[in-house]
C-alpha cells in the first residue's frame, strides 16, 4: 500500500468513525428522556429522586461532548488526507479518547452489567469499533505525514 493510500484509508476511517460518534451523540439525546421511566420502575421514590437528575445529566453530557468529538474527528480527516501533522495529532488524541471510553465502562461496571443490557452492550461495542477504526490506520499512516514546517 502506498503512502497516499494509507493516508486516504486513515481519512476514510476517521470520516466513518466521526459519523458513528455523531450517531452516538444523537442516540444519547434521544435516550435521555427514557431514563426517568426506566429508573422509576427499578428503584424506590427516594432513590429515584436522587439518581434521576444525575443519570439524565450524564446522558446529556455524553451527548454534548460527543458532538465536538465527532466534529473534530471529521475535520481532522480532511487534514490527514492531505498528510498534515496537526490533523494527525488531533485525530490520534480523539482516537485514544474513544478507545478509552469502553475501557472505562468495563472497568467501572464489570462484565455482569453488559449481560443484562443488550443496548448498552451494542453501544459499547460500536464505540470500541469506532475507536479501533480510528486508531489503527492512524498509527500505520504516521510515517506518511508531511515533514514538519
Amino acid at each position: 500500500m502506498t503512502a497516499r493510500n494509507r493516508l486516504l484509508l486513515s481519512a476514510r476511517c476517521l470520516t466513518a468513525a466521526g459519523a458513528f460518534l455523531a450517531a452516538a451523540a444523537v442516540f444519547h439525546f434521544f435516550a435521555a428522556h427514557h431514563i426517568a421511566p426506566i429508573l422509576r420502575r427499578a428503584v424506590d421514590a427516594r432513590t429515584f429522586a436522587f439518581l434521576e437528575p444525575i443519570v439524565s445529566f450524564t446522558f446529556l453530557l455524553n451527548a454534548v461532548l460527543l458532538l465536538p468529538l465527532s466534529f473534530t474527528t471529521l475535520y481532522g480527516a480532511a487534514g490527514v488526507r492531505r498528510g498534515e501533522r496537526w490533523a494527525w495529532w488531533i485525530s490520534i488524541a480523539n482516537a485514544l479518547t474513544v478507545v478509552a471510553l469502553p475501557c472505562l465502562l468495563l472497568y467501572s461496571m464489570g462484565l455482569g452489567y453488559f449481560a443484562d443490557a443488550p443496548l448498552f452492550l451494542a453501544g459499547a461495542l460500536s464505540i470500541t469499533a469506532a475507536g479501533l477504526l480510528m486508531l489503527l490506520p492512524l498509527v500505520r499512516a504516521r510515517r506518511d505525514l508531511l515533514p514538519p514546517a
